[in-house]
């Protein structure tokens, strides 16, 4: 995949206060103050812009208030590491044909305090795309935090004019549910707090100005109950990448596949680690960051086909849908043990196979 695929790289680059963004949340942490200052900065850039005419106060279609949070959620991912998984064509559509629906959510291990998950293809929302998501796990705050982020309109156009979409869904580590219940009624009960918000806020007195906050939520609400489907399948298979990362941890980084090739070449043939550092932060500065690519392991295949993109073939296979079981373990059974029961494709003439997956180099 080329850089501006992946929601992180595209809002580093796209966005003047991404860098700060992330010094921000280093030197305040998950903070009401490290909010307030994103919040300041964003206006500063704001005001800039339309001041020297960068672009015309009509083409202006971004929104503020979700645009502070968004620009939280990159900076946290940045001061953490920049760790990026991205699910691979074969893992990714085997996970998809799984169901996590019955895993506790105290089953999941993070391998980061945050992270994003790039999917290995979009999921839609109407004609919009569901690209990948933050994910936030730190052990401090009380909820395991998911923002599914939805693909920019434009990708090249002035950040004013380049909203990106999302959807936050907070997951109570304490919630004795099991995922799939506890992520119907999370879906549910942030359609109900879209309302709520907007309804118990304070009134605006001055009798000049329209208070359209009660509209503008309710016409949210609408849309994101439309959209309820899309959204769980996205959580769903977030759900079992999850699953898939607390059990997994042997993995390849590489950089997208537009990355200068000069200084490639340059890293594939330096000598020290001063060296290499001082080029990946070249790249990093550039908006490359290194990818971890999730492939299925050796492992994780049962008999072997390669699948051939026909028509013919996509009629005669279908996946027999997977899931995690959880399993206790351990002295009187206190720890759990999540075992991946895979999905198999079945259909004319294919038993229990599982597609191979090919590494293009």
């Amino acid at each position: 995949m080329k850089a501006n695929s992946y929601h992180p790289m595209w809002y580093q680059r796209n966005r003047p206060y991404a860098k700060f963004s992330k010094q921000t949340v280093i030197s305040h942490g998950f903070t009401g103050s490290a909010i307030n200052e994103i919040q300041g900065r964003i206006g500063r850039e704001w005001n800039t812009a339309l001041d020297v005419k960068r672009v015309d106060k009509d083409d202006v279609t971004l929104d503020i208030m979700p645009e502070i949070s968004l620009a939280f959620y990159y900076g946290a991912f940045a001061a953490n590491g920049y760790n990026l998984f991205s699910f691979t064509n074969t893992l990714g559509e085997m996970l998809a044909n799984t169901s996590a629906a019955d895993i506790p959510i105290s089953a999941l291990k993070s391998p980061y305090p945050v992270y994003f998950i790039q999917f290995h293809k979009p999921i839609y929302w109407g004609k919009l795309e569901i690209t990948g998501a933050y994910v936030i796990d730190e052990e401090a705050i009380p909820v395991l935090q998911v923002c599914l982020v939805i693909k920019p309109i434009s990708e090249t156009a002035h950040w004013l004019s380049s909203p990106s979409g999302y959807f936050y869904l907070p997951l109570s580590r304490d919630s004795e549910e099991s995922l799939g219940n506890l992520i119907d009624k999370t879906i549910d009960a942030e359609i109900v707090n879209k309302w709520k918000h907007a309804t118990n806020s304070m009134p605006i007195l001055d009798v000049n100005v329209k208070d359209i906050r009660g509209q503008r939520a309710k016409r949210e609400t609408m849309d994101l109950s439309s959209a309820k489907v899309s959204i769980k399948e996205a959580m769903g298979y977030v759900a079992n990448c999850l699953c898939y990362l607390s059990t997994h941890d042997t993995f390849e980084n590489e950089l997208p596949t537009d990355a200068p090739p000069a200084l490639l070449e340059k890293l594939a043939t330096a000598k020290t680690d001063k060296q290499r550092h001082k080029i990946q932060s070249q790249l990093k500065s550039m908006g490359y960051l290194p990818v971890t690519y999730v492939r299925i392991k050796a492992d994780d295949v049962n008999e072997r086909m390669e699948i051939r993109d026909s028509v013919d073939a996509g009629r005669r296979l279908h996946w027999r849908r997977g899931h995690w079981r959880n399993q206790r373990k351990g002295k009187s059974l206190s720890e759990t043990h999540i075992i991946w029961i895979k999905p198999t494709l079945v259909g004319e003439g294919v038993a229990q196979d599982i597609a191979r997956e090919y590494r293009i180099s």
